[in-house]
Order: structure tokens, then sequence, then C-alpha cells
């Protein structure tokens, strides 16, 4: 009985962990200060509200889903330009500092009626 309960919560800290880790930023890097709190911001709605472990299955409907996030919270937390900074930010981070190809195509252009219709 005692290994049920554990087993689930092991899972939960290891998935916490894996995601930390990738969202680890060098202090040293020159962007540190700009994107930390931000990748912070996006860690815990990716681990907090999807099953993802793994950075690069973070895809544009995920990020839509942050925006989303703080729409139905009133932007409690941070303000609208923020949370589109946040995005910003992660993919940069992806880009430049991961250097990941695979980068997700977020468009906040005032020409996509579409996802401005959706949120």
């Amino acid at each position: 009985m005692i290994n049920e309960i554990k087993l689930p919560k092991l899972k939960e800290e290891y998935r916490w962990n894996l995601l930390k880790q990738q969202f680890d930023l060098d202090p040293s890097n020159v962007m540190y200060k700009e994107i930390k709190e931000s990748l912070n911001r996006i860690l815990h709605y990716v681990y907090s509200y999807t099953d993802i472990k793994f950075i690069d299955f973070i895809d544009e409907k995920v990020l839509y889903g942050y925006i989303k996030y703080h729409i139905s919270i009133n932007f409690s937390i941070v303000d609208f330009m923020q949370v589109l900074k946040d995005i910003k930010n992660f993919i940069f981070f992806l880009e430049n500092i991961k250097n990941r190809k695979a980068i997700p195509k977020v468009d906040f252009s005032t020409s996509n009626v579409r996802l401005w219709l959706r949120l």
C-alpha cells in the first residue's frame, strides 16, 4: 500500500526535476536576469497544466494555452505584455541558448486573427 502511494509522487518528482533541468540557465549567461523569471513561469505552467516531460514537446498549442491560462486568472500574476514577453523569451532560450532546430511558430501579429478570436 505504501509503495502504491509513493510511486505517483516519485513519478511527479522525477518529471519536475527533469523539466527543471531542461529549463536551467547558466547564471553567467548575459541574458540570465532578463529571461530567468519568464522561464520559471513557463516551467510552472508546463508542469502544472500539461503532461510534458521534455521541452522539445512544448509547441504553439502549449504556448497559446499559457496565454489562455493568464486570461483565465485575469492576469493576476503578470500582465498581458509580460505573458507575450515570457513566450518570446522562451523562444529565444530554445533558439539561442539550447540551440534547438524545431522552434514553436508563434505569431502575435494583428494579422493572426484566428489566434485573437480564439483567445
